[in-house]
C-alpha cells in the first residue's frame, strides 16, 4: 500500500506545497523542478519547499490553495508526480442517479464501496446530475468523511474519475467525455442487439452466439420460426426477465409463453398473422429481438443460466469473480431469481448436472473464464468503456456454451449474496473502487 497524508493548512506562506525531505526522495519530487498541483480536474501553480519539521505522513498546504482546490481535509491522500503536477488524490466521484432526492435516500448505502478505505484513500465524492453546476465546474453532493464514517453534504469541486451507476442520456454522455475522457467508465450502455452484432463478428464468440436478429415487421416471425422451432423474443433494452416471450412453433398452431409477475401464463394463436397482431400490441413503440432458443440444462422443469460477474482491478487488467448458476421457477421461460427463482455456487450446479469430477469443474470453469474474457475484450474494441460487468451464459444440453447477454449499466453484486458469499460482495464493490483510482491517476505500481 502507499504511503498517505494528511493535509495540514498553511496560514503563513502564499501558493505553496511543503513537504518532508524524505517524502520528496521517496516519490521522486524534485525540489528545484516547476510544479503545479493537481486535485480531482484543477490545476495550481505552486511553490515547492521541503521542512525537517513537517512529518513524514503529512504535507502542508497553503489554506488558500486549499480553499480554492476545495480539499476535504478529513481525508488521506496519495502524492504522485506525473511530467511537471504533484496529484493529490486519489478524487473519485460517484455519479449515482439524476434526482437529488434520490441521492439523499441512498447515499448511506454507499458506505459500502468503502469498508477497505485505507487501501482507497483521498476523497470519494456521490452526486446526481441535478446537482452537477457545468459553469462552476462543481457539485452539490456528498463527500465520504472516513473519520466519521459518514456522508457530509456540501459543494465540491469536480473529482478526478468518474464511477457511474445511472442511466446518461447522449447528452450527459457527451458533457461527461468533454470533460473527463476515458476516465468515466461504464458511461454508454449498449443493448442486446448492439452486443449481438459486435460479437458476431469475432470468429472464435459467434459460435457461442444465439441466432439474434432485430425484428421489423412480421416476416421477420415468418422466416425465423422457419429456421427455429423455438424462439425467444425479447425486449432489446429489457432486463430482470420482462418483457421476454417464447413461441414456439407447433403442427398445428403457434404457442406462446410468458411469465408476469411471477405466475406463468400460455396461449395458443392459430397462424403467423394473428402471433404478428399480438407483437405489434406488445411492442408498441419498443424494440425487440428474435433470438434461436437454447435448449438449456434443467432440473424438475427449472431452467438454469448462469451469472458472471467481472470487475477491473487497479492495474486496468478484468478479473472474473464469481459465477452463479440461476435457477427457474418449474415451468417459468426466465431464470430472474426475483420472479420466484433460485441460486446456487455455479461449480456446484456444474459438477451435479454433468457429474464432473473436481478437476473437470475447474476445466470448465476456466473454459467459460477464458469465453468470457474475450467477449469483453471484444466489447471493449468496439469502444465501449467498462469497469465492471454482468454476462448472463447458457449450456444446453449438448453441453455447448452460450453468451446470452451482457448488463453494463449496473450490474449489481447482490447476486454474490444469493448464494452467501458476503466477501466476493464487497470484493466486487472494492475492486469497482480501485478501478476507479486507477483512473484518477493512481493507478496499481507493478
Amino acid at each position: 500500500m502507499e504511503p498517505q497524508y494528511n493535509i495540514i493548512p498553511d496560514l503563513q506562506d502564499q501558493n505553496c506545497l511543503t513537504i518532508n525531505p524524505n517524502t520528496a526522495k521517496q516519490n521522486n519530487i524534485l525540489v528545484q523542478k516547476k510544479w503545479f498541483l493537481r486535485f480531482g480536474i484543477q490545476v495550481l501553480e505552486i511553490k515547492l519547499k521541503t521542512s525537517s519539521r513537517i512529518n513524514e505522513n503529512e504535507v502542508k498546504l497553503s489554506l488558500s490553495m486549499i480553499d480554492s482546490l476545495n480539499i476535504p481535509l478529513s481525508c488521506r491522500y496519495e502524492i504522485r508526480p506525473v511530467d511537471n503536477e504533484i496529484l493529490i488524490g486519489p478524487y473519485i466521484g460517484i455519479l449515482v442517479t439524476s434526482r437529488k432526492d434520490y441521492l439523499e435516500r441512498s447515499v448511506q448505502y454507499l458506505t459500502s464501496y468503502l469498508y477497505d478505505y485505507a487501501h482507497i484513500g483521498g476523497a470519494v465524492v456521490a452526486f446526481s446530475l441535478e446537482g452537477i453546476d457545468p459553469d462552476q465546474y462543481s457539485i452539490d453532493g456528498y463527500i465520504f468523511n472516513p473519520e466519521k464514517n459518514q456522508w457530509e453534504q456540501g459543494v465540491y469541486s469536480y473529482p478526478a474519475a468518474v464511477f457511474k451507476i445511472t442511466y446518461l442520456n447522449k447528452r450527459w454522455r457527451n458533457y461527461f467525455q468533454t470533460v473527463f475522457g476515458n476516465r468515466i467508465f461504464n458511461s454508454y450502455v449498449f443493448n442486446k442487439w448492439e452486443m449481438y452484432k459486435w460479437l458476431c463478428q469475432v470468429p472464435q464468440l459467434n459460435r457461442h452466439l444465439p441466432e439474434t436478429t432485430l425484428y421489423k415487421d412480421p416476416k421477420d416471425l415468418e422466416s425465423f420460426l422457419h429456421l427455429h422451432q423455438q424462439i425467444y423474443v425479447k425486449p432489446v433494452n429489457g432486463s430482470h426477465g420482462l418483457g421476454i416471450y417464447k413461441v414456439s412453433k407447433m403442427e398445428e398452431y403457434l404457442k406462446i409463453d410468458y411469465d408476469q409477475d411471477g405466475i406463468h401464463y400460455s396461449f395458443s394463436l392459430s397462424n403467423i398473422f394473428d402471433l404478428a397482431e399480438f407483437f405489434r400490441s406488445q411492442f408498441k413503440r419498443k424494440k425487440y429481438i428474435l433470438q434461436q432458443a437454447i435448449d438449456l440444462i434443467s432440473i424438475e422443469g427449472k431452467n438454469i443460466d448462469f451469472r458472471i460477474v467481472l470487475a477491473k482491478n487497479q492495474a486496468g487488467a478484468w478479473k472474473d469473480m464469481i459465477m452463479v448458476a440461476k435457477y427457474g421457477k418449474s415451468g417459468s421461460i426466465v431464470t430472474n431469481i426475483k420472479s420466484g427463482g433460485s441460486a446456487e455456487i455455479g461449480e456446484i450446479t456444474l459438477k451435479k448436472m454433468f457429474d464432473l469430477s473436481d478437476e473437470e469443474v475447474f476445466r470448465w470453469r476456466q473454459k467459460i473464464s477464458h469465453i468470457i474474457l474475450e467477449a469483453v475484450k471484444s466489447i471493449e474494441q468496439f469502444g465501449v468503456h467498462c469497469g465492471n460487468l454482468g454476462i448472463d451464459i447458457a449450456i444446453d444440453t449438448q453441453k455447448r456454451i452460450w453468451i446470452i447477454e451482457m448488463n453494463n449499466l449496473n450490474p449489481d453484486p447482490l447476486i454474490a449474496l444469493d448464494v452467501n458469499n458476503r466477501k466476493i460482495f464487497y470484493k466486487i464493490k472494492h475492486m469497482n473502487m480501485l478501478y476507479a483510482k486507477k483512473l484518477a491517476g493512481f493507478p496499481e505500481e507493478v
